[in-house]
């Protein structure tokens, strides 16, 4: 009987949702840890359309990080508007435990930045999307950029970024030490349970390695934009495991977009839907193709900052101030929650120095088109990027 049900519980970490037809690989099988390993492999899918070098979003499966494989890829829709899509595989716990998932991920991300030419691929532009246990590797690798413990050294590639411009998140596990604290039809607290197989044991006699594997614990203002979505009667990982990530981005304003998907569990339900596919769609162009995301490769200066001070009902106007160290060509536009470019403030050259601008939203074409909500407003000056959050109240 207990087989049974762990058998049960890796099939519902595994479900893939969508029923796009399977491609084929463009390149199967490429060893990104240098050692034969069959767990240290990817697949590459191009596009038949867009420009050259691709932006890449790459896969990680679910299945408990005790089951699962490469090729139960998903995303592969991306193919129809220009991306590259990467599925990998990873160690799994009956091999390794953690920190060997995260270790391999950052390898393959290292992998493809040093192979980015050969397979027509843009090293600058590299997102990553994943489910249940994968949508826990896709946040980590989205948290923990720069964190020297995570890192190793799987495959080498070594002054090469293994950072990510953009997380797509599907109810993956977020805070294990808080896991246990909701319902679920897992005993999350055992050893025996998925959590307790990555870390090595029960979660309460391995604290600091519970907070390690943690996403939240590694939450900053230089992670990359955050697109979420999680079942709300998800009994498998707790629905408010997405939650507590949410929340812990919108603490400092961060570019977060969450999506309760109402009514469904781990997987089926909305996320098998169009609308589902048009975010995904949205949030890697705005993120990756529009250039919207911050760049790995510099670090923003000092003198370069951006804000704003959020409208009131009763004040349909807002200022945004930037700053800009260097004569730049700056843009300053405004996106919706599904990354559509909907106002363009600024385009021009500009000497370096502090601005404001002000906005009136009743008298723009935004007025006509949205009545209130969640936008994102970016500034672009040069090579430097941020994108902050706007809340349009009317």
């Amino acid at each position: 009987m207990k087989k049974q049900i762990l058998l049960a519980i890796i099939f519902v970490f595994i479900l893939i949702t969508g029923s796009f037809p399977q491609a084929q690989p463009s390149y199967s099988n490429l060893d990104y840890g240098g050692s034969g390993n069959p767990r240290q492999k990817l697949d590459i899918y191009l596009p038949q359309t867009g420009n050259k070098p691709f932006p890449v979003v790459v896969w990680i499966h679910g299945g408990a990080w005790m089951s699962g494989s490469k090729s139960n890829v998903n995303g592969l829709y991306l193919l129809n508007h220009g991306f590259a899509v990467v599925s990998i595989n990873y160690r799994l716990t009956d091999e390794a435990i953690f920190p060997a998932q995260i270790h391999d991920c950052k390898g393959a991300v290292r992998w493809l930045r040093a192979n980015a030419q050969k397979y027509d691929l843009n090293p600058n532009k590299i997102g990553v999307f994943g489910s249940s246990a994968g949508g826990h590797l896709a946040a980590l690798l989205g948290t923990s950029g720069g964190v020297e413990n995570l890192e190793g050294n799987i495959g080498g590639n070594l002054s090469f970024s293994s950072r990510v411009l953009a997380v797509c998140d599907w109810y993956g596990p977020t805070n294990l030490l808080t896991i246990i604290n909701y319902p679920s039809s897992i005993d999350h607290s055992l050893a025996t349970s998925p959590e307790g197989k990555l870390i090595g044991g029960a979660i309460k006699d391995n604290i600091d390695k519970a907070i390690a594997a943690s996403p939240i614990t590694y939450v900053s203002k230089d992670d990359p934009p955050f697109l979420i979505m999680h079942g709300t009667q998800d009994m498998t990982v707790p629905f408010h495991q997405s939650v507590e990530l949410d929340s812990a981005y919108k603490k400092i304003n961060h570019d977060v977009l969450f999506i309760p998907q109402q009514g469904a569990g781990h997987g089926g339900g909305a996320f098998n839907s169009d609308s589902t596919r048009n975010r995904i769609i949205n949030f890697f162009i705005r993120t990756l193709s529009a250039n919207t995301g911050v760049e790995y490769l510099e670090e923003i200066p000092q003198g370069f900052f951006l804000e704003q001070n959020y409208p009131n009902p009763f004040n349909p106007n807002t200022i945004i101030s930037y700053q800009i160290p260097t004569l730049s060509r700056v843009t300053l536009k405004i996106y919706d929650v599904l990354g559509r470019e909907v106002a363009t403030l600024v385009d021009e050259l500009k000497e370096p120095g502090s601005y404001n601008f002000e906005w009136r939203i009743d008298n723009s074409e935004i007025s006509s088109r949205y009545s209130s909500g969640i936008f994102f407003y970016t500034l672009r000056a040069d090579k430097f990027i941020q994108t902050k959050k706007l809340v349009l109240l009317k």
